[in-house]
């Protein structure tokens, strides 16, 4: 399929390009089908509105008159291209997400970027005249002669995300309506969603983190590794895992590990793993919703305004999630499928982390001496 590729446990993985304007390569833009676009302003500027607490766990948008402005010349897009349907949308103080339906095959030469490209220009037009109309009034009582205004209200480019699924609209929709909550709980607990850069591990070495550092001073770990062979999901024909469908595959072994986490769990021990079998991410995934600790590792970092989506973010509010990358492994948009060898080394920092509560693991003939050569490599403070 054009834009996607495997890696190397036969994963389809979308192949991306580090830029907001990336786009899959070898669509048809122009076709019917659901996209959820998201852009933001130029600098990141907060002036489409505010973030509210209405209660304890409720949370609100509150639009300000520019934030209106643009919500209007998104409902008006219909009016302009009687081929669209919009679904949803959700502004946030810095960027805009929406959800439009293209029901019908886009005028020849016309695709979904001639779409957002005159929702861009018309709503930084109406934008630009309410900031002009400020900076003005500003002026007046200031005494000064003039102000200037940014030309540029939008950040070049957008991202898309093309909603082949069955479930994926609804999955979409319950994420941008849970937007505004998601960035009240981060504002609230600012340390859980604090990027950061050098996290040193005594005895292992330096990563890039986010979320709670203090899972690593426990005073016990338990490390799940749950082989391949053990457990795996339900997928149709083209891979993509079948929503709410039992696990294709659940073995004696699965439930042993999972038996011998939760065991160490409730004593009080924090889970550790790269997560990379399906068995590991199910066992972690029970985890979350059982409420215990769980420290993951990936094999890139974070970008400086990541934060983790779904169960991850909840376990991240509640201080129950570390997650960590070896600092040698920076952040990059582009996908990094996993290689065997980024698994062997993730898996050797899970056993360093972990101590007596690391797996015993079959490197399957790979000098352990190369292994440890390798974490050192990547977990070096100057790489």
């Amino acid at each position: 399929m054009p834009g996607w590729t495997l890696d190397e446990f036969g994963r389809l993985k979308r192949e991306t390009i580090p830029r907001m304007g990336r786009r899959l390569r070898g669509w048809d833009y122009s076709k019917r089908m659901i996209y959820e676009i998201t852009i933001v302003l130029e600098d990141r500027r907060p002036i489409l509105g505010r973030v509210v607490k209405e209660s304890e766990d409720q949370w609100a948008f509150k639009p300000s008159a520019i934030g209106l402005a643009v919500l209007e010349c998104w409902r008006e897009i219909p009016t302009r291209w009687s081929q669209v349907e919009l679904i949803e949308s959700q502004l946030m103080p810095d960027h805009f997400h929406g959800i439009l339906f293209i029901r019908e095959p886009l005028p020849k030469g016309k695709t979904l970027s001639n779409i957002v490209g005159s929702f861009k220009s018309r709503s930084a037009s109406e934008a630009l005249k309410i900031l002009v109309a400020r900076d003005e009034a500003r002026n007046v009582a200031s005494g000064n002669a003039r102000a200037s205004v940014r030309a540029r209200f939008w950040a070049e480019g957008y991202v898309d995300v093309i909603l082949f699924r069955r479930g994926q609209l609804d999955r979409m929709i319950a994420y941008l309506r849970d937007n505004p909550r998601r960035l009240g709980v981060k504002r609230e607990r600012p340390d859980l969603f604090k990027v950061t850069r050098k996290l040193n591990i005594q005895a292992v070495g330096w990563f890039s983190a986010i979320g709670n550092h203090f899972l690593l001073t426990r005073h016990s770990f338990h490390q799940i590794q749950c082989s391949r062979r053990f457990f795996a999901y339900a997928r149709d024909g083209r891979g993509n895992l079948i929503k709410d469908a039992p696990p294709a595959l659940v073995t004696s072994e699965f439930e042993d590990r999972l038996s011998s986490a939760f065991d160490a769990a409730q004593k009080g021990a924090v889970l550790i793993s790269p997560c990379i079998s399906q068995g590991e991410r199910e066992i972690a995934r029970r985890a979350f919703e059982a409420g215990y600790s769980v420290i993951t590792l990936a094999n890139k970092g974070f970008s400086p305004l990541y934060k983790p989506g779904g169960k991850l973010f909840e376990a991240c509010a509640n201080g129950n999630l570390l997650m960590l990358a070896p600092i040698g492994w920076p952040y990059q948009v582009a996908e990094k499928p996993i290689t065997r060898i980024d698994a062997l080394i993730l898996n050797r920092i899970a056993q360093l982390i972990a101590g007596d509560g690391a797996a015993k693991i079959d490197y399957k003939g790979v000098s352990m001496t190369g292994i440890d050569e390798g974490v050192i490599k990547v977990t070096n403070e100057n790489e």
